[in-house]
C-alpha cells in the first residue's frame, strides 16, 4: 500500500512524539506541572514577591494615614516629686530645713480650625522651719487653661488637615498603583506562557525537521547503495542533520528559559518539576473600536489614576507651603483658679469656694526676616507640582500610543496568522512534490532538503503568529488596567 508524503510525515511525527522527546519531560516514572493559561494567572497574582512588595505599599501608606492624624492626638502627661533640702540660714528669715512635694497632670489638644487647648492640675505641698508662711505646711493647687488661636500661619482646617489629606490621597495613589502592578503581571504571565507553549510547538517542528532530514539521508543512502547517486550525495544530508540537531538542542534550551521566566513570575517553588502547558492560543478574531479602547484606558487605568492623586497630595502640599511663608501670628489667653491651705484638702476646697483667679489674653508673632527655609520649601513643593503633572500628560501621550499600536498590531496579527496558514499549506504541498520528485530520480537531495526548511519554518512561523496574536490580546487588557483570568 502507497502511502502519501502527508501520511508519512505523520507517521514519523508520532514515532518522534514517542522516541524522540527528551526523556526529563515525558520518561516514564518521570513527574511534570501540568499548567493552565488561568493556573498561571491566579497563582502568580497570589504568589508574585514584587506583587507582595507592592501590597507592602499599602500597608505602609495605611501607616502614614495614621501617623498623619496623630496631629489631634490627646496628649496626657503628668508627674510627682519630692524633695528635701537643708541649708545654712543666711538670715533670721531663711529656711534651714524645707520638705516639698508636687503632683501635676495635664492635657494638651489642638483641633482642626489650629485651637489649642492646654489644661493644666498643679498642686504642690511646702514645710519648712521659720514660719514664712501662714501656713506651715503649705498645700497649694490649681487648675488653668490656655488657648492658642493662629491667625495666619497654621490658621484653618485645610492647613491643619494638610498632612492628612496628603497621606490619604497618598494612600489611594498607591492602592492605583497595586492594580497596576497586578494588571502588568497578568499580562506579563500570559505572555510568558505563550511563549512556553510556543517554544513546545517550536521543539515539535524542530523534532520534525530532524526526522525528516534523517529520513532523506537514509534515503540518499540507499540510492548510493544501488548505484543512483554519487558517494558525495551523502554528505549534503549528514550536515543537514547536523545542523537540525543543533537547532533541536536550541529548542529545548528555549523550552528551559521559558519555564524559568513563568516560574518567577509565579514564585513557583516546583523549579525542579518541567512545567507542561495546556492551554492552546485562542486564534479568534477580535475587532477592538480604538476609540473606545482609548476612552477605556484613559478612564480607568490605575497608573493613571495613581498619578492623579499623586497630584492631588502635591497640590496639598503646595497649599501648606504657601501658608506656611506667612508670619506666626496668634491670640492666646489663659483663666486659671487656686487656692492654699495647711492641708491639701482644705487647699482644694479654697480653690473651689473661695480661689484665688487669674487671666491673661495677649498676641504672639514670629517670623524669620528673610524666611528662606519657607520660601524654599514652597519652591520645592510647586516643583513637585509641576513635575506630576507633566509625569500625567506623559502617561497619557504613551497609553495613546500604545492603544493604537497594540490595535494595529491586532490586526496585523490576524492578517499574519491568516498568511502563514497559506504559506504552511503551499510549503507542505510543495514538500510532497519534491519527495515524489526525488523517488523518482528528478530532483536533488538539496531540492528536498530546502523544501523540509521551508516547511519546518512555515510551520514555526504558524505557530509563531498565533502566539503574538495571543500575547498582543494580553496586552490589550493591560493598556486598559484590566485583569482577565482565562475561562
Amino acid at each position: 500500500m502507497n502511502f502519501s508524503i502527508t501520511s508519512k510525515i505523520l507517521l514519523y511525527l508520532c514515532l518522534v512524539l514517542m522516541f524522540a522527546i527528551p526523556l526529563p519531560l515525558f520518561a516514564e516514572g518521570s513527574e511534570t506541572m501540568e499548567l493552565s493559561l488561568a493556573q498561571a494567572v491566579e497563582t502568580a497574582l497570589e504568589n508574585n514577591l514584587s506583587l507582595k512588595l507592592s501590597e507592602l505599599d499599602v500597608s505602609a501608606a495605611e501607616g502614614a494615614v495614621q501617623a498623619s492624624e496623630a496631629t489631634f492626638d490627646t496628649l496626657f502627661s503628668a508627674d510627682l516629686g519630692y524633695g528635701e533640702s537643708e541649708t545654712t540660714p543666711v538670715s533670721v528669715s531663711s529656711p534651714e530645713n524645707q520638705q516639698q512635694s508636687s503632683w501635676n497632670a495635664g492635657l494638651q489638644k489642638r483641633f482642626s480650625p489650629g485651637t489649642a487647648f492646654d489644661l493644666s492640675w498643679s498642686n504642690g505641698g511646702i514645710e519648712t522651719d521659720p514660719s514664712l508662711y501662714l501656713f506651715d505646711p503649705l498645700y497649694s493647687t490649681s487648675l488653668s487653661l490656655g488657648i492658642t488661636q493662629p491667625l495666619l500661619k497654621g490658621f484653618g482646617s485645610e492647613i491643619q488637615e494638610t498632612d492628612i489629606n496628603s497621606a490619604q490621597s497618598g494612600l489611594a495613589a498607591t492602592s492605583y498603583q497595586l492594580k497596576s502592578d497586578a494588571a502588568d503581571l497578568a499580562a506579563n504571565v500570559k505572555k510568558a506562557y505563550w511563549e512556553l507553549v510556543y517554544a513546545h510547538q517550536n521543539l515539535e517542528v524542530l523534532q520534525l525537521a530532524l526526522t525528516l532530514a534523517k529520513k532523506l539521508r537514509d534515503e540518499t543512502a540507499a540510492k548510493i547503495d544501488a548505484g543512483k547517486l554519487a558517494e558525495i550525495d551523502i554528505y549534503q544530508p549528514e550536515s543537514e542533520v547536523a545542523r537540525r540537531e543543533e537547532e533541536l538542542i536550541s529548542g529545548e534550551r528555549a523550552i528551559g528559559v521559558a519555564e524559568d521566566t513563568i516560574k518567577l513570575l509565579m514564585n513557583s517553588s516546583q523549579w525542579l518539576l518541567p512545567v507542561m502547558p495546556k492551554s492552546v492560543p485562542d486564534t479568534s478574531p477580535l475587532t477592538p473600536d480604538l476609540k473606545q479602547i482609548l476612552e477605556n484606558a484613559l478612564a480607568s487605568r490605575p497608573d493613571l489614576k495613581a498619578l492623579e492623586m499623586k497630584i492631588k497630595s502635591d497640590e496639598y502640599q503646595v497649599n501648606k507651603a504657601e501658608n506656611a511663608t506667612l508670619p506666626d501670628l496668634s491670640l492666646v489667653g489663659k483663666v486659671g483658679i487656686g487656692g492654699g491651705d495647711d492641708t491639701y484638702g482644705g487647699a482644694l476646697d479654697a480653690s473651689l469656694n473661695d480661689s484665688d483667679t487669674q487671666w491673661q489674653i495677649g498676641i504672639q508673632i514670629t517670623h524669620p526676616l528673610d524666611n528662606s527655609l519657607a520660601k524654599g520649601q514652597l519652591r520645592q513643593a510647586e516643583a513637585a507640582l509641576r513635575k506630576s503633572h507633566t509625569s500625567l500628560e506623559l502617561l497619557k501621550q504613551n497609553i495613546r500610543k500604545t492603544v493604537r499600536v497594540t490595535v494595529r498590531d491586532i490586526e496585523l496579527a490576524l492578517k499574519a496568522i491568516e498568511a502563514t496558514s497559506k504559506t504552511a499549506l503551499a510549503t507542505e504541498k510543495r514538500l510532497e512534490a519534491e519527495q515524489i520528485k526525488f523517488d523518482a530520480g528528478r530532483s536533488t537531495t538539496l531540492d528536498v532538503l530546502i523544501a523540509q526548511q521551508d516547511y519546518s519554518s512555515a510551520l514555526s512561523a504558524q505557530n509563531r503568529t498565533k502566539v503574538i496574536y495571543a500575547q498582543t490580546v494580553a496586552e490589550l487588557d493591560r493598556i486598559q488596567g484590566l485583569v482577565t483570568l482565562p475561562k
